[in-house]
């Protein structure tokens, strides 16, 4: 049976942006100054999907409020600096999106600022009209929240929303809200992405098309793109 959706969300970071490398990096020169090496389970944990302060409590718990405030205030400048490209693929996807006019949404633990500049440098900011971001929420993922308001943003039941997500937290965000996730991944972070629920994982969008109002991923899976 082909699966039915109605909207599409995305996840910014390591779905839209290629961002992550440069997110890793800047978290472990931190992890070093305090003394430690951030782990791959650290990072899925506390890095990949998080806003800056989560990632500052998980891992940085016993610092001091001003040891913490300094690395928050470097996180900004560092998110505010970077210059990701885009996922492989991406703008072909969101562009075939936009041609069947379907609904689509980004729903990230960014500020929204930042969330427009990665957009107009992938080229895609005007292919969206929906957002969540770290202001809209009281919580962020791994809570449902973030999604819950996506749901209400597009006015659709959250069970007939398909999410691209490539952070456990992510994953666990959209699923706990009701909606089903396609993780983005590799190797490494596959298996988590689907011990969590993600329906299937691809590695970018190249591995993905629309034809006939049907998504088919390279995994021989076909997703009906109802409007």
């Amino acid at each position: 049976m082909t699966t039915q959706f109605k909207a599409i969300i995305f996840d910014l970071d390591g779905v839209i942006i290629d961002s992550n490398p440069a997110i890793i990096e800047f978290w472990s020169s931190w992890a070093l100054k305090e003394g430690f090496a951030l782990t791959d389970q650290m990072i899925r944990e506390w890095v990949f999907g998080r806003r800056v302060t989560a990632t500052i409590e998980g891992l940085f718990t016993d610092l001091s409020d001003t040891r913490k405030k300094e690395i928050e205030q470097d996180g900004y400048l560092f998110d505010q600096s970077m210059q990701p490209e885009g996922i492989a693929g991406i703008r072909q996807f969101i562009q075939g999106l936009t041609d069947i006019q379907f609904t689509m949404g980004v729903a990230t633990s960014s500020h929204h600022s930042r969330m427009l500049q990665m957009l107009e440098r992938v080229g895609v900011a005007d292919n969206f009209v929906h957002f969540v971001t770290a202001h809209d929420v009281s919580k962020g993922k791994p809570d449902p929240e973030p999604y819950l308001k996506m749901a209400e943003k597009i006015n659709m039941p959250a069970s007939q929303c398909l999410v691209f997500e490539d952070a456990n937290s992510g994953v666990q965000s959209a699923i706990a809200a009701g909606m089903q996730v396609i993780g983005i991944g590799n190797e490494v972070t596959k298996e988590d992405l689907l011990l969590l629920g993600a329906l299937e994982v691809i590695t970018s969008f190249s591995e993905i098309e629309i034809r006939n109002h049907e998504l088919h991923t390279k995994n021989g899976n076909t997703y009906l793109l109802m409007r």
